[in-house]
């Protein structure tokens, strides 16, 4: 396989990761964690990785591949509920390493529990909102370090870097460690543990909690989405069906975005 065709798809992963997590970091010293959040949940990495699913594959593997993320998607619901409830509690080492661990082992066994159809998956998902739901209903602990952001001129350039290099080594660590467990390396939340690590260290994890109760309101767009695509790849094509599923999640966000502004006193 010639180098290009090995280093762009990491290339491609390193850079939109990084751009998506910088900007949600300086959304949410900004404007607020909303803002941040929102920006990290949406489809910025995924999407241009199904995009290389498309021109590599055929339909039939997109739709399957679009059943898997949302078996994966779910995981993630329950990945930021974690974190609503132990960033303001923790360290940010100990929050990042426990989130992490309970994603893996989340993934990891539902990935195996059964032979995943779209009816179960929409189940697994709602079930996922439900206990989500549930977790972040009670009112955001009080930080136990509060911290003020300042600006230096090494800010963004080193947001960026640690964005590409934990991109980098879960990619690297994927190719050595067999294909079930690079399945699971693949939707790693990346851009969401690389925020935490950035909020946490300047703003406290109070800040990483409103932000992942942000994210977890995005995240419908995304399961929508995944739906589309699933349904839509086999019979209309791949490239229609992401197409769709793209203006699904936008136009979700964009209703969530007219909701946060008639409602600006909104936690």
């Amino acid at each position: 396989m010639p180098l290009d065709a090995l280093l762009l798809p990491l290339i491609i992963k390193i850079a939109a990761a990084a751009l998506v997590v910088v900007a949600a970091s300086l959304a949410a010293e900004k404007a607020g964690p909303f803002y941040g959040g929102m920006i990290t949940a949406l489809p910025v990495s995924t999407g241009p990785a199904f995009v290389m699913l498309a021109m590599e594959h055929g339909d039939g593997f997109v739709a399957d591949a679009a059943l898997s993320g949302m078996v994966g998607n779910a995981t993630i619901v329950l990945y930021l509920a974690l974190l609503v409830r132990i960033a303001p509690r923790w360290s940010m080492p100990a929050t990042v390493i426990a989130s992490s661990v309970f994603w893996i082992a989340t993934a990891a066994t539902l990935r195996s529990a059964v032979a995943w159809t779209l009816p179960l998956a929409l189940l697994l998902t709602l079930v996922c909102y439900g206990i989500a739901a549930w977790a972040v209903s009670a009112p955001i602990p009080a930080d136990t370090v509060v911290r003020t952001a300042r600006s230096r001129w090494y800010d963004i350039p080193a947001r960026a870097g640690l964005v590409g290099l934990l991109v980098a080594t879960v990619t690297t660590l994927s190719h050595s460690i067999g294909p079930a467990a690079t399945g699971i390396a693949a939707v790693f939340p990346i851009a969401l543990t690389s925020l935490t690590v950035i909020l946490h260290g300047r703003l406290g994890g109070g800040v990483v909690a409103a932000a992942m109760r942000s994210a977890l309101l995005t995240n419908p767009g995304l399961a929508l989405a995944l739906t589309t695509a699933h349904l839509l790849a086999e019979p209309a094509g791949r490239f229609v069906a992401l197409g769709v599923a793209l203006a699904v999640s936008l136009s979700w966000a964009g209703g969530l975005l007219v909701w946060r502004l008639r409602r600006p006193q909104t936690a």
